[in-house]
C-alpha cells in the first residue's frame, strides 16, 4: 500500500491549476508532514488566481507590478509587490491573487506552515557600487594658463594647491570650491575637473586608476 503522503501529494499535485508551476520542498516537523511551496504565476490584466494551498506564510518572490491579494473568505484585499512578507497566526486555506486592471502580471510567491528565513537577494532601482581596486597611481605637476588648467578623469584624485594663490575648484572661476595655498581636495569623479587660479601657480595631482 501507498504511503498516505506520497497519496497526499499526488493529489495535491492535480489539483493545482494550469497557469501556475509549482516547486515543492518537503519538510518534516517530527510532527506532521508540512511543506514550502513555490509558484510561478501569469495572469492577463484582471485576472484573479486562487492558490489553493494552505498556508501561514507568505511571501513575493518576484513580481512584474505591484497586485491585490484577498486572504481566504476575507472580502478585503491587501496590496502586495515582490520583496513583501507575512506570517498569519493561524493557517490561511487559500489566498486570491489579483492581477492590476490596465497589464497583465507574472509573479512569483512562496507559501507554507511556519517560517521560512529567505536570504536570496531581489533588488530593484539603481544600486551604488564600489569601485574594483586601483591598479596604479602616477602623480603630476600642473600649472595654470589662461586662468585655468583641467585636471584628467580618474577614480580617485588628490590635489594639492602647490602656487601662493587661492585656486577655486569647479565653477565658472571665482564661485568654484576655494582651495587655499598648501591645501588638498580629494575626490572621486569620471570626468575632467577644471581648476581656476592665477596663472603660472602650480599644483600636484595624484590619480588612482
Amino acid at each position: 500500500m501507498a504511503d498516505i503522503n506520497e497519496v497526499i501529494e499526488k493529489i495535491e499535485r492535480l489539483t493545482d491549476t494550469l497557469n501556475g508551476s509549482v516547486t515543492m520542498l518537503p519538510i518534516n516537523n517530527g510532527q506532521q508532514q508540512s511543506s514550502y511551496r513555490e509558484f510561478e504565476i501569469t495572469l492577463k490584466a484582471g485576472e484573479v488566481y486562487t492558490l489553493n494551498n494552505p498556508f501561514n506564510y507568505f511571501r513575493c518572490l518576484s513580481a512584474t507590478s505591484t497586485f491585490d491579494v484577498a486572504w481566504s473568505t476575507n472580502t478585503g484585499r491587501t496590496n502586495f509587490e515582490s520583496g513583501l512578507g507575512i506570517k498569519f497566526n493561524s493557517v490561511i486555506p487559500y489566498a486570491q491573487i489579483f492581477a492590476p486592471e490596465n497589464q497583465g502580471i507574472t509573479l512569483k510567491v512562496g507559501a507554507g506552515i511556519g517560517y521560512f528565513d529567505d536570504s536570496r537577494l531581489s533588488v530593484t532601482g539603481n544600486v551604488r557600487t564600489e569601485p574594483a581596486q586601483y591598479n596604479g597611481f602616477s602623480a603630476a605637476t600642473l600649472t595654470i594658463a589662461d586662468g585655468s588648467v583641467t585636471v584628467p578623469a580618474a577614480q580617485q584624485i588628490v590635489i594639492q594647491n602647490t602656487g601662493g594663490n587661492v585656486m577655486y575648484i569647479g565653477g565658472t572661476g571665482t564661485d568654484g570650491l576655494q582651495l587655499q595655498p598648501q591645501g588638498t581636495f580629494e575626490y572621486a569623479l569620471a570626468t575632467d575637473l577644471t581648476v581656476y587660479g592665477t596663472d603660472g601657480d602650480t599644483l600636484a595631482v595624484g590619480s588612482f586608476d
